[in-house]
Order: structure tokens, then C-alpha cells, then sequence
């Protein structure tokens, strides 16, 4: 080999005596840069440097993640009040948190087995969706009573779709057309089940992307504060975050009055959050929840649904 200085011993050469940041080029006035805070001691990368840097970052990490956590359940609202008031880097960032939390609830809940969202009554799971029979046609002179002709001025409630409805839904695509059928053509354990597992997948993304609908919920109730839409955004990244943490908990088979109380505790935390950093009257503010989490509900069902109908119909 050539007995020519590699550039990385070239490099380490200037380790000692340093008048300028190796990183920036700014000139060094402390233990750390004030260009772009990389630090003014440079080591030679050996395992012992590897595993103090590795020990010091995630007892960072981790200081700011207890510190985090604690403030956000708590004292609800607080988080929220001061990453406004700009005291912002002893926390972790709102929608790093958002996504630490969501990602562990979901992984978690994935490991207990899917949801049963839909579920058939006893005895039921292996009879068809919906019958792909045609009624038998009326036999001439037979004795079947005639249909009983609608009420005059009788109010018109639509019905429900009948299996004649599903079994004859067509579009103008014939492999949509198919996937269409062949779901319905499952039995009810079967279609309740494949649905459950779509919803399950699907809800991590859905509920992302309700994050932008909660907090415009928050903006027309709190319109008269005239905040900017970022902090309802804020708020809502919180409030998530501590339901997430909330539902891990329900995870756990706990005794009855426990169980109770955690699933008391995600409206009453957002009464209190609200009030926190919003204001308003005690009662005044528990009516909005139940209006807001009414609507917010609803809004999550359609979504959840939605996509996973589109889900099974797309993957076939």
C-alpha cells in the first residue's frame, strides 16, 4: 500500500488545536459550535467514544421523553401551553410524539390478533352474506296473498338494501363488478372477518389523516378566540398522543373499576385540556366535548369504513 496520508489521517491530524469548526468552518469559541452546535472536541472514533456518544444521546432521549410524557398526562393542556410560550426543547416534538405513540398502540394492538368490529350472532358465521338465490316466481292461480299497497299519505322511509339489491349491483367496470361479487358471495364470518382485518390495517393512516378534521372541529367551536388553525393542530397532536397512550393502557385486562376510569379518562382529559388552554366554563366546555367527540366519532366511523371497503374492493 501506498505510504501516502489518507484523507482520514490527514483529518485526524488536525484534531489538536482546533481554531474553527471541522463541520462549518465557523471560528470556535467553547466546547460547542455556535454556527451549527456540532462540538469543538473532536476524538479519534474508537468503540469506547462509540458507546459514550450512544449512552448520551439516549439518556437525552430519554430524559426528554419522561419529561415529555409526564407533563402530557399529568397536567393536561400544559404541553401544549408551552410549546406556544416557546419552551420547546425539553419536550419531544408534537407530531414525533404523535407518531411514537400511534405506532406503538397499533403495533400492539397487532400483536393481540385483529378487532372484531363485525360480528355475527351465534350459530350464524357460516350461513351467506347475502342469498345469490332468485325468489321463485309466484305460480300461476297460486294462492300467495297479494302485496299490501302502500298507505295513502303514509310516510316513505327508505329500505334498506335487500339481498335482490346486492346480488343485482352492477357498475360500468367488470372486474370491479367481480370483486364486488365475490366479497358477497363470502359468509358472514368470512366478509365480517376480512372487513375487521381492513379496518385494523387501514386505521393508522385514517386516523392521521383525521388528525386536520379534529382540529378544524376545534376551530369553529373556539372560531371567537381567533387563533391560528397551527394551534388547533397543536392541541390535537397532544390529545392524540394521550389517547393512544390511553387505549395501550386498555390493553391490559385490568379489574373492572380500572378499566372504567381509563375509558372515563379521554373525554374528561380533553374537558380539562380545553379549559387549560382555551378557557371556559366547566360546563360550558363539557357540553362542546360531547358535541365535538359525537361528531368526531361519527366522522371516524364513515372514514374507517370507507376505507375499508375501498380497500377490499381494490386488493380483489
Amino acid at each position: 500500500m501506498s505510504a501516502a496520508a489518507s484523507p482520514a489521517t490527514e483529518a485526524l491530524a488536525h484534531e489538536t488545536g482546533l481554531r474553527s469548526c471541522m463541520n462549518c468552518g465557523a471560528p470556535l469559541g467553547g466546547a460547542y459550535c455556535s454556527a451549527c452546535g456540532q462540538e469543538s472536541r473532536i476524538e479519534t472514533p474508537t468503540v469506547r467514544e462509540f458507546v459514550r456518544e450512544f449512552v448520551q444521546d439516549q439518556m437525552a432521549l430519554e430524559g426528554k421523553l419522561l419529561r415529555t410524557l409526564k407533563l402530557l398526562i399529568t397536567r393536561p393542556g400544559a404541553l401544549t401551553l408551552d410549546y406556544i410560550s416557546g419552551r420547546r426543547q425539553c419536550y419531544i416534538r408534537p407530531l414525533r410524539l404523535y407518531l411514537a405513540t400511534s405506532v406503538v398502540f397499533f403495533a400492539i394492538s397487532g400483536l393481540s390478533g385483529h378487532s372484531a368490529w363485525f360480528q355475527t350472532d351465534p350459530g350464524e358465521e357460516n350461513k351467506p352474506l347475502i342469498s345469490f338465490e332468485h325468489k321463485a316466481a309466484k305460480p300461476a292461480g297460486g294462492d300467495a296473498a297479494p302485496a299490501a299497497a302502500p298507505q295513502a299519505g303514509g310516510n316513505d322511509v327508505p329500505a334498506l338494501p335487500t339481498d335482490d339489491d346486492l346480488r343485482d349491483l352492477t357498475t360500468s367496470i367488470p372486474a370491479l363488478d367481480a370483486r364486488i361479487h365475490k366479497y358477497f358471495r363470502q359468509t358472514r364470518g368470512q366478509a365480517y372477518a376480512q372487513i375487521s382485518r381492513a379496518i385494523d390495517n387501514d386505521a393508522p393512516l385514517a386516523m392521521f389523516f383525521l388528525l386536520p378534521l379534529f382540529a378544524g372541529l376545534l376551530q369553529l367551536a373556539y372560531l371567537r378566540h381567533h387563533l391560528r388553525y397551527g394551534v388547533h393542530l397543536l392541541f390535537a397532536l397532544h390529545y392524540h398522543a394521550f389517547v393512544f397512550l390511553d387505549l395501550l393502557l386498555l390493553q391490559v385486562p385490568w379489574p373492572g373499576i380500572v378499566d372504567t376510569l381509563l375509558r372515563f379518562a379521554i373525554p374528561v382529559y380533553l374537558v380539562m385540556a380545553l379549559r387549560r388552554v382555551y378557557g371556559g366554563k366547566l360546563w360550558l366546555t363539557g357540553i362542546g366535548v360531547c358535541a365535538l367527540l359525537l361528531v368526531y366519532s361519527i366522522l371516524i366511523g364513515i372514514t374507517m369504513f370507507s376505507a375499508a371497503v375501498v380497500s377490499i374492493i381494490i386488493s380483489g
